[in-house]
């Protein structure tokens, strides 16, 4: 009930974001959901003994996600900074040389997994129509999600991989992609018309397969750090980080499919 609960007030919150919002506020939207999962990142690696550079970490993510707001021209700047930064940071914070990579590595791993990733749908946003190409991403994947938790309650049997995710199963595995092919397939006919149906399912089929990769790289990092969630911020779903695990694996995939057989 707090699943069903939550998604029904913050679904159509985020799809108005998404549709109506400015380019600036989408903008800030993505930003803030990327600072809480930044948080919720180094609050993961903390409780396995690794102290990252959270307020770095934060600020080079920010600056990231302007870089992608701004244009690419702009990440050459965050290049330069990105390594000054936190071997800045280390050389006034830190004096055990021995674990000196360890909070820089970390750092550069969070801020490329969740703004890196994150970032990609600014540059989707920037399209023609990529508002509602961002809709049918959400929707993909937010279908492939209800169809495995709830197929691989009711059918799952076979474990996918236990040593990473206990709970996750073969068949609630295909209920995903099979969910995101449904999805697609209604999205088109409802009121999608940028890309053909064989488009919209190959994507589709992309999208469900990636999208899961990324919920077991989460889990992989979960299980490192011993932690059940991400976070408690959202109730019934976890972290931030838990909502958006396959998000940020899915928008990279789209919009390399899309410069590769749909841009113009």
């Amino acid at each position: 009930m707090k699943r069903l609960i939550t998604g029904a007030i913050a679904i159509p919150i985020v799809l108005g974001i998404v549709l109506y919002g400015s380019p600036l506020l989408f903008f800030g939207f993505v930003v803030a959901v990327a600072l809480v999962a930044s948080y919720e990142y180094f609050s993961m690696i903390s409780n396995m003994g690794v102290e990252g550079f959270p307020v770095e970490g934060g600020v080079l993510s920010f600056l990231l996600l302007l870089g992608f707001y701004l244009g690419t021209q702009y990440l050459l700047l965050f290049a330069v900074l990105l390594p000054v930064v936190l071997f800045t940071t280390w050389f006034f914070r830190e004096n055990d040389v021995k674990v000196a990579l360890d909070p820089i590595a970390y750092t550069v791993l969070g801020v490329f997994y969740i703004a890196g990733l994150g970032g990609y749908f600014l540059l989707i946003r920037n399209l023609e129509g990529g508002s509602q190409m961002i809709v049918f991403i959400l929707l993909l994947i937010w279908a492939g999600d209800a169809a495995a938790y709830y197929g691989g309650r009711a059918l799952g049997k076979h474990k996918l991989m236990p040593v990473v995710s206990p709970n996750k199963t073969v068949e609630g595995a295909i209920a995903n992609i099979l969910g995101t092919l449904l999805a697609a397939v209604i999205v088109k006919l409802w009121f999608f018309q940028e890309f053909s149906l064989t488009h919209c399912l190959i994507v589709a089929f992309i999208c469900g397969i990636i999208g899961q990769f990324g919920d077991f790289s989460e889990s992989l990092i979960k299980r490192n750090c011993r932690v059940k969630d991400s976070g408690s911020l959202i109730p019934g779903h976890g972290g931030f980080l838990d909502r958006i695990d396959s998000l940020l694996f899915a928008a990279p995939a789209f919009y390399c499919y899309y410069q590769l057989f749909l841009g113009t």
